[in-house]
């Protein structure tokens, strides 16, 4: 059971640029933060993935979490941002920027969290959910275009 607790939404930023492009990593090692015991709490957080749009998967944060709660952060990334790996999460009152949002397999509450689209390049498109990355949400969040 671990929590971390910050200052708010873009005054405390945990940001890095690790990418499948120029590492030769796999999705799941990109991530800026990665979340493995159960019970994980954040609030008030930003977790920033800069490598850009056009180094591919780029994961802000990685949570294989069960029963992990995340209260008013920010992800922020261009593809993958949020990597839903693993267990039951719940989020609420979150920010979502980027141009591919969620992936993953984890069963997910998203709670009036608002998802901002980036301007994708010519040859990408806005993906709000990967395959199976939403088993349940609770609606409503909102897509910023």
């Amino acid at each position: 059971m671990i929590m971390f607790v910050g200052e708010g939404i873009g005054k405390t930023v945990i940001k890095a640029n690790r990418n499948t492009v120029d590492g030769r990593l796999k999705t799941y090692e990109t991530a800026t933060v990665g979340v493995s015991g159960n019970d994980f709490i954040a609030k008030g957080i930003s977790f920033v993935n800069f490598a850009g749009p056009k180094k591919q998967q780029a994961v802000a944060l990685r949570s294989s979490s069960n029963h992990s709660a995340f209260y008013r952060c920010a992800f922020e990334g261009y593809q993958d941002t949020l990597y839903v790996h693993y267990g039951q999460q719940f989020y609420r009152e979150c920010d979502i920027s980027t141009i591919d949002f969620i992936c993953g397999n984890a069963a997910v509450v998203l709670q009036n969290c608002s998802l901002f689209a980036r301007k994708p390049l010519p040859n990408q498109k806005i993906v709000c959910t990967a395959a199976s990355a939403l088993k349940s949400t609770n609606i409503p969040f909102h897509l910023f275009l």
